[in-house]
């Protein structure tokens, strides 16, 4: 645990010098930057220990380098009060002005609610279809390469696609089966209105060692997952701004059966939703931006039972300036019951900082 307190120091001391941006011999340009979320949280949640409590939501530094104008690299490291890991490791290629490649470690492009960086996210978490596409290896991080064509405006459009082929085991220190996961994300983006149309697909099946099989290996049908999107930006004038999200997403939930087996898998379903308010009080010292937003998220993760968690969440912001953040609401969550639904509301307050 030492040599990891000592690299986040020395980390933690590059930056404090800046946002580091250099030149040298290997590359362009080097740059350090880095970001914290911290928070306090009263859980509504019956009989919770602890109730009340203060929380590091997420913090890190990202290391991005330019060796030439069309390749990149960037490195991200998260740190936890009790834990160091990697996060994205990848290398970028961008052969021309409408590709882009990348391989390495990173957030595959699949549900919109996962590709929102956590700073534009009007949700103090993300929505719960996301959670559970990541623990059933659709969406999050993985190890992999992806490759994303622009295809140039044409008639007031603006089209994008991207295909990826990745190990499908989130990131696992030892892969159990020889499985690629596939995925494509396409975009149809109006720039007038500033409206983006977007779907999702990712495929992938399960394998493991079987003995008895003459092939010494089984493998499962394959498992999909689907999503449809819509997100908008919209400003009223200098001082008032609007913006809306929403996905719908389906798919296989694996997890539940064993479909190496042949089991069928109970399908999901999620839906979320939200919207925000931006004030701009440009004659108010010290406060660049004022916003208020409203969502709502639901998730069956299996559509044989009716059973469904929902949650509803209103979030106040004020931006000092662009890379700080303070913010605070509710979340009320509905989660089922045995004889009836369990409601609770949990009570946040959040600094977050950009640096």
């Amino acid at each position: 645990m030492t040599w990891k307190v000592f690299l986040v120091i020395l980390i933690a001391a590059q930056v404090a010098l800046a946002d580091v941006d250099v030149e040298n011999s290997l590359s362009e340009q080097f740059k350090i930057s880095g970001y914290i979320d911290a928070g306090f949280t009263e859980w509504g949640a019956y009989n919770a220990v602890p109730s009340r409590e203060f929380h590091i939501q997420r913090s890190g530094f990202e290391l991005n380098a330019e060796f030439v104008e069309s390749l990149k690299a960037e490195i991200k490291i998260e740190v936890q009060p009790d834990e160091l890991f990697l996060k994205d490791a990848l290398v970028r290629w961008d052969p021309s002005s409408w590709a882009r490649m990348r391989i390495g470690q990173f957030k595959r492009e699949t549900l919109l609610g996962g590709s929102i960086s956590s700073w534009d996210l009007s949700m103090f978490e993300r929505p719960l279809v996301y959670d559970l596409c990541e623990n059933l290896t659709y969406a999050g991080r993985d190890v992999g390469i992806d490759l994303r064509v622009d295809i140039p405006r044409f008639k007031g459009f603006e089209l994008r696609g991207t295909a990826g082929v990745y190990n499908g085991d989130e990131r696992a220190e030892e892969r159990i089966d020889n499985e690629l996961l596939y995925t494509f994300r396409g975009e149809i983006r109006i720039p007038s209105i500033d409206l983006t149309l977007g779907g999702s697909v990712a495929s992938h099946r399960q394998g493991e060692q079987n003995s008895a099989e003459p092939s010494g290996y089984s493998v499962s049908a394959r498992q999909n997952a689907f999503s449809a999107d819509i997100s908008l930006d919209y400003e009223i004038s200098n001082w008032y701004d609007v913006s809306l999200a929403a996905e719908i997403s389906k798919g296989d939930n694996w997890s539940e059966v064993n479909v190496i087996a042949g089991e069928e898998a109970p399908g999901f379903t999620g839906a979320w939703g939200t919207f925000t308010a931006f004030y701009h009080p440009w004659n108010v010292r010290g406060i660049e931006t004022i916003s208020l937003g409203v969502s709502y998220d639901r998730l069956k993760a299996d559509t044989n039972l009716s059973s469904e968690h929902s949650r509803i969440s209103i979030i106040g912001s004020i931006y000092p300036g662009d890379n700080i953040r303070l913010r605070f609401g509710g979340v009320q969550n509905i989660i089922p019951g045995i004889l009836e639904d369990e409601k609770y509301t949990d009570i946040v307050a959040e600094i977050g900082l950009r640096f």
